[in-house]
């Protein structure tokens, strides 16, 4: 009988080590203990664990010393409710030395207290039209969160090219305010985040390229408010300038429904 609960008990927690795999946790040394279900959000309980490496100091050998106080860890949202991991990390002493090291994981930078795939999806928001405040509360993060991640943004900034092909485009930043974005439309690569859409602000970013450079540009693609227009023909005098048909349709969209409203009130 005690031979039968020890079977079942470890084929219980082979599958519950399976699923880090299920909700996206790579790495293989954290271990799920238990899962907690409350009216607000899922508490996912582990522990990281595994053999002492060298040390870090002296490169002496490390015995398994205590776990460190849990962490806790904001995830990615499971089974459509926020998700936190408690996560208690294995800590190391060396027996040279006596130092104590913590041990280490790719699902969180160390001494970070958000998951890496957090801070993807919210580099990934930012590529799209949300605010910083929208794209706090999809994450489940503070807003200022968001916001420093905006402000690691960096480019390698190589003004020696341009792609044939620009988007231009802005999305709303903190509070509304909009910011500019360059990209090359067939690559969807950026170009570059700027912090408004002022036109000079704009000229002054494109004018660090070389006309040249900047005469080889065949295409911007741009919204229908017609406020880049001027600023593209004098920065790139070849380009032709492209209405996008994500806002073609945004604005035929707009136009049926004001037109679906008149006329039922007219009924």
């Amino acid at each position: 009988m005690k031979s039968n609960q020890t079977i079942i008990r470890k084929s219980f927690m082979e599958h519950i080590n399976n699923t880090t795999e299920l909700i996206g946790i790579k790495d293989k040394h954290i271990s799920i203990k238990d899962v907690l279900k409350t009216d607000s959000h899922l508490i996912i309980k582990a522990t990281l664990d595994y053999l002492p490496p060298l040390c870090p100091h002296c490169q002496g050998k490390m015995i398994k010393y205590d776990f460190q106080r849990v962490t806790t860890i904001p995830f990615l949202d499971v089974q459509e409710m926020p998700t936190v991991i408690k996560l208690r990390k294995r800590r190391f002493q060396c027996k040279l030395c006596h130092r104590v090291s913590v041990a280490e994981t790719s699902l969180v930078k160390k001494n970070h207290q958000i998951s890496n795939p957090v801070w993807m999806r919210i580099t990934k928001a930012h590529t799209e039209n949300r605010t910083n405040s929208d794209i706090a509360k999809f994450v489940h993060v503070s807003v200022s969160t968001v916001q420093r991640k905006l402000a690691q943004f960096s480019f390698k900034e190589d003004y020696s090219k341009l792609p044939e092909i620009l988007s231009w485009d802005e999305f709303a930043r903190n509070k509304g305010k909009l910011a500019f974005i360059a990209q090359d439309y067939e690559t969807k690569k950026v170009i570059t985040i700027l912090e408004n859409n002022r036109q000079n602000t704009i000229k002054n970013y494109f004018y660090k390229y070389s006309r040249e450079t900047r005469n080889a540009v065949k295409v911007v693609t741009v919204d229908m408010s017609g406020a880049y227009i001027p600023i593209i023909k004098q920065l790139f005098p070849n380009a032709k300038i492209v209405l996008d048909r994500f806002h073609i349709i945004q604005q035929l969209n707009r136009a049926m429904m004001a037109t679906r409203i008149a006329i039922n009130e007219a009924v």
